[in-house]
């Protein structure tokens, strides 16, 4: 019998409510840390090791462009990726207020030659001059986003996409994206979940 389609190129109603929790989790600590010194410690001591490994996945080189969709308010990828490779990230959020607290950290740590942050969509934001394509766990609806990187992106280009519970996996399986997109590898953080 065959599957209805819309079925198989929208996350799973869970997955979604997933990601927006996390939205809203991560959002208020970020807000935290960029506000605290202390907290911005210690969040950032939690992140490094899950982030640096993701980092690591992509295998930057020197003069990159990289993109970081839905950076939020304390960008710890952006700032990682900055600190690993001389390359250029532009972070993205569709959140106005997001952005300008963003801007200001990144301002305040004297990053603006490394980091841009830009307010933007994942699911129109122009993508043809990135290398690599970071999406946070926050972006939602993912299926929307895989379908403007597959038309837009550069050929070449590497995406490392963040899950919550194998919810990109799943999305990533759905007919439509099977044949664009394939998984190279995965790595599992069980702290997080993702």
């Amino acid at each position: 019998m065959p599957r209805d389609k819309r079925q198989t190129t929208t996350a799973r109603p869970l997955d979604k409510t997933r990601r927006i929790i996390s939205c809203y989790t991560y959002t208020l600590l970020e807000i935290l840390a960029t506000q605290s010194s202390y907290f911005e410690h210690h969040l950032m001591m939690w992140r490094k090791p899950m982030f640096s490994k993701e980092v690591a996945v992509l295998h930057l080189t020197p003069g990159e462009k990289i993109l970081h969709l839905g950076c939020g308010t304390l960008p710890t990828t952006s700032l990682l990726i900055a600190q690993t490779a001389p390359v250029h990230v532009v972070g993205i959020d569709n959140n106005k207020i997001a952005v300008r607290i963003a801007q200001r950290f990144i301002k305040r740590k004297n990053l603006a030659e490394s980091i841009t942050i830009h307010y933007g969509d994942g699911g129109h934001f122009p993508l043809n001059d990135f290398d690599a394509i970071f999406i946070a766990i926050n972006v939602w609806p993912l299926d929307r986003v895989l379908r403007h990187l597959a038309t837009t992106m550069k050929p070449s280009a590497r995406i490392l996409c963040r899950s919550n519970h194998d919810d990109v996996e799943a999305v990533l399986k759905a007919d439509e994206f099977s044949s664009v997109f394939a998984i190279d590898s995965i790595l599992k953080h069980p702290n997080a979940k993702s």
